[in-house]
């Protein structure tokens, strides 16, 4: 017993011997333009005070610098939708929203969607259980009836499983290979959008309008089918396209597929007309806002992101 007792020392001895040390790494954080950063920085241009205009401009262009390198080259300039960049205010019928025809699918179809720069989801109706009426009857200010998505009748729609990086509520799953639900509550009271997650083709044109070519986009998208609230009540019966910032956005998937930089442009007429592009440059046409002055300096943006 003996003999064993001092071998079990000597194996435990030798590992604690091989057995690597734990080492313990810190580093500190530094905002750029912290009084530690001068030393490095300064020399290689202006220093600006903190919290001018020239500090958050700087701020601002080092962000854009650093998206753009992440993000990598873009296809396109800007993109439009199909039926053209073209938006419109359809008054009271529909809440006094702005719209735009956008194409989806293969073959296409086509719906009046609004314009929501404070939301990111793209929806549409579609298998509808409780949707907004679509007949043109019951609105003054439209020729032709809306019409109503159906993945089955496109041949480029894929259902977006549960296990996908965009299904918000995969845990209400049964399976990780259950078509991903989605459910979006807005800021009006009691209005929402329910249905399931679907990607497909977004149809949108490219070019001056001199060499206009047509771009087929893959993005996800909202099959509507169940509104409540506003919707229901027709401020939105055909759908509703969110510009917003998140993922599930359509700049953001133009971006992520490489076919612009992640902006877009949405500028009015004094008849509430207005063009919306999708991209970081705007058609050569397209004048500057002017904004009100602070502090007397008067700043300009070309394009509202």
């Amino acid at each position: 017993m003996r003999w064993r007792f001092l071998l079990l020392l000597f194996l435990l001895e030798l590992t604690a011997r091989t057995m690597p040390v734990p080492l313990t790494f810190s580093a500190s954080l530094v905002h750029r333009f912290a009084e530690e950063m001068k030393p490095v920085r300064a020399p290689a241009g202006d220093w600006p005070n903190r919290r001018s205009m020239r500090y958050y401009q700087m701020l601002l262009a080092g962000d854009i610098l650093r998206r753009k390198i992440k993000l990598g080259g873009a296809r396109y300039q800007l993109l439009f939708p199909s039926h053209g960049s073209k938006t419109m205010s359809l008054g009271n019928d529909f809440g006094w929203l702005h719209y735009t025809w956008i194409d989806i699918g293969t073959p296409s179809t086509s719906f009046l969607v609004a314009l929501d720069a404070g939301s990111d989801l793209l929806w549409v109706p579609c298998n509808c259980v409780q949707c907004a009426p679509l007949s043109s009857s019951y609105y003054s200010n439209l020729d032709r009836d809306l019409n109503e998505y159906s993945p089955s009748r496109s041949l480029s729609s894929k259902h977006l499983s549960c296990n996908h990086q965009l299904c918000d509520m995969g845990s209400n799953c049964k399976s990780s290979q259950q078509q991903c639900p989605y459910m979006v509550s807005y800021l009006s009271e009691n209005t929402s959008s329910s249905g399931l997650l679907v990607e497909d083709i977004l149809h949108l044109q490219s070019g001056s309008g001199l060499s206009d070519s047509s771009v087929q986009a893959p993005v996800v998208l909202g099959c509507g089918m169940k509104q409540s609230g506003g919707y229901l009540d027709g401020v939105a019966p055909d759908g509703l396209l969110g510009l917003g910032p998140g993922e599930s956005s359509v700049p953001s998937f133009l971006a992520k597929s490489g076919l612009i930089h992640d902006s877009f442009s949405l500028c009015f007429n004094e008849d509430d007309s207005g063009r919306l592009f999708f991209g970081d440059q705007g058609p050569t046409v397209q004048q500057s806002t002017s904004f009100l002055p602070l502090d007397g300096l008067l700043y300009e943006f070309c394009t509202l992101n």
